[in-house]
């Protein structure tokens, strides 16, 4: 990768560190949404240099953002890593996968054509009235799992006791997962997204990068080897839950999906399905805490339960960022990119860009519009969000007509990573409605 023609476009390294390094997300108020306020005002395109990492273009205004996800040819997802890790970590990937980081073959790594007809064919398994048939039970799994919150004597940690719990169970029935391996589920998903954290880091792995790209790659094996027994039993005897729908799906030209994409497919589900629903939903909760009267708007007109979901999408980001790569020389607002130069779409920022979202860091549930970048945005947007907001729905709807006035109980406590993150602890004090 290149340096630019001037140094007007490079970030301050305190400012790339903050936006680029796990530790920072452990800290968004006081480390990593600064940084981005100063990245929009100051230098919406610029190019990042820290010890261990590649050099990375920073994108950090909303409309950046979308023109560069909305252009597949231009930059594509997954030539170079999806998610930024150090450099080590990558060239250990490398050197495990016959010189490609592309742990998964499912559509975030894909390119044009394969993604475009792969995605085709998985579509009609999770839009919205497909995903509607899931509504009573996530209704079923909800009221249970606001029963067992109010079971506690008005206090508890909203995440283990609500937030985790709920979306597991949910996306573990749709994908016909049985109720004995959640646990093993919960601990390789904590083991994909969380090898940062010191509290989600397998017992055996140590912290370096290498340690971290072995722990992601293990657990990706972990789901790979329980979703092949899944799939192929399926494929034989589908019973309608979504892994039946995922891996009898198929191509244009009548053939199924390669075996490999049905299994990593289904397991994406189980990955990905859970962990950032869970985020979204304790944000949400945080959000309702700081911001009292919206929790007594929505409690008194559940009607606003779809405003609440998206503002909570928004204010969580559980998503941090996406990676990028150019595909061809361009100037790009101003900046020039060369072919395979990485770029870092930070949708914690433009999650939070006041020329789109005023007053950002309210949290409003009649916020309209509210184009959040939550599940990305163009070709690559997530295939499960119409799943997500219902789920996120119907919880909000069972949980805030049961409950009255809310507060923190303690002080939340974040995840340390970069890439998919949130609250792993959120103390709440409550009252019964």
């Amino acid at each position: 990768m290149t340096a630019p023609t001037t140094d007007r476009l490079a970030v301050p390294d305190e400012i790339a560190r903050a936006v680029m390094l796990p530790s920072s997300y452990a800290d968004l108020e006081g480390t990593v949404f600064p940084a981005c306020d100063w990245l929009r005002r100051n230098l919406p395109v610029g190019l990042a240099q820290i010890d261990g990492y590649d050099p990375v273009w920073l994108l950090a205004r909303h409309g950046d953002i979308k023109e560069a996800l909305r252009d597949a040819d231009l930059f594509h997802n997954a030539d170079a890593n999806i998610m930024l890790q150090p450099m080590a970590g990558d060239e250990y990937l490398r050197g495990m996968l016959d010189g490609t980081t592309k742990v998964l073959r499912n559509l975030s790594y894909m390119e044009p054509p394969e993604h475009t007809e792969y995605r085709r064919a998985l579509k009609p398994v999770f839009e919205p009235g497909a995903v509607l048939k899931y509504a009573d039970r996530f209704r079923r799994i909800a009221r249970d799992a606001v029963d067992r919150l109010l079971d506690h004597d008005g206090e508890c940690d909203f995440v283990a006791t609500l937030s985790m719990q709920y979306p597991l169970t949910a996306v573990m029935e749709t994908i016909g997962v049985p109720h004995e391996d959640y646990r093993k589920m919960l601990r390789w998903t904590q083991d994909t997204f969380g090898g940062d954290d010191p509290d989600w880091k397998r017992d055996e792995v140590e912290t370096s990068p290498e340690a971290m790209a072995k722990q992601w790659h293990a657990a990706v094996q972990d789901f790979y080897e329980y979703f092949e027994v899944m799939r192929s039993d399926r494929l034989a005897q589908p019973n309608g839950d979504m892994t039946s729908d995922i891996v009898n799906s198929h191509t244009s030209s009548g053939e199924l999906l390669p075996d490999i994409v049905q299994n990593h497919m289904a397991a994406s589900i189980a990955i990905a399905g859970h962990d950032t629903t869970n985020s979204a939903l304790s944000a949400g909760m945080l959000g309702l805490i700081r911001f009292p009267e919206q929790l007594e708007r929505v409690r008194t007109d559940l009607s606003l339960a779809p405003g609440l979901v998206d503002e909570s999408l928004r204010y969580a980001t559980p998503a941090k960022h996406f990676m990028r790569n150019a595909t061809r020389d361009v100037e790009f607002q101003g900046a020039p990119i060369k072919a395979m130069d990485r770029v870092m779409a930070l949708f914690v920022s433009g999650n939070r860009d006041e020329s789109v979202f005023p007053d950002p860091y309210r949290f409003d549930v009649t916020r309209r519009p509210n184009p959040h970048l939550s599940f990305s945005y163009g070709p690559h947007i997530c295939l499960g969000l119409h799943m997500a907001k219902l789920e996120m729905r119907v919880l909000f709807e069972e949980l805030l007509p049961r409950i009255g006035k809310v507060e923190l109980a303690g002080e939340p406590r974040l995840k340390q990573s970069s890439f998919v993150s949130g609250l792993k602890s959120l103390p709440i004090r409550f009252t019964k409605a």
